[in-house]
């Protein structure tokens, strides 16, 4: 199993939303966050329960006790962290899916245009 490179969305702007929010945590979350991003560099499609979970329509989910980190799997080596938030009900709401998967299409499209280039 080959390792993932972990690259997070830019917005048109250059910023990056998921990383600014996992960044505005208090540091045991932030640990938590990223070490559960790790997990994804590591193992990649092979994350399962109580760590990831897929959520459908290309898009996953990484599951630090109350937040939520959705990412998808672009090309064979990357893995996009699009979206990240906290919490509030046992099911990932349609509006934090329907923000991820506006951003991998965007995503995709940029790449594919030459408009973003992933480094590593």
């Amino acid at each position: 199993m080959a390792r993932k490179r972990v690259v997070y969305y830019p917005d048109p702007r250059g910023k990056t939303p998921a990383l600014a929010f996992l960044l505005g945590l208090d540091q045991a979350e932030q640990q938590k966050a990223f070490a559960y991003i790790s997990y994804l560099e590591e193992q990649g499609e092979a994350l399962r329960r109580p760590i990831a979970d897929y959520l459908g329509d290309k898009l996953y989910e990484l599951r630090p006790k109350q937040l939520r980190i959705l990412y998808a799997f672009v090309g064979k080596q990357d893995a996009v962290i699009l979206h990240a938030f906290r919490k509030k009900t046992d099911a990932v709401p349609p509006k934090e899916k329907q923000l991820a998967r506006a951003r991998l299409v965007d995503f995709v499209q940029r790449y594919e245009k030459g408009q973003i280039a992933i480094k590593g």
